[in-house]
């Protein structure tokens, strides 16, 4: 299972990789940070066990 962090992890990787400054990296954490929490926030509202809940709730369902 791939946690919720892990996701939002890789997310905020994604969004940020164009713009990070590589010079400054106090402010390519900033920006991380501030891609990653409300990713996260969104993720843990969205799927409070982690996505794997889903995937076994409807593979019993068929």
């Amino acid at each position: 299972m791939i946690t919720n962090e892990q996701r939002a992890h890789e997310i905020a990787i994604a969004l940020m990789a164009k713009k990070a400054d590589l010079n400054n990296p106090i402010a390519a954490y900033h920006d991380y940070i501030n891609y990653l929490l409300p990713i996260l926030k969104e993720f843990d509202k969205d799927f409070p066990m982690g996505i794997k809940e889903h995937l076994d709730n409807s593979s019993s369902d068929h």
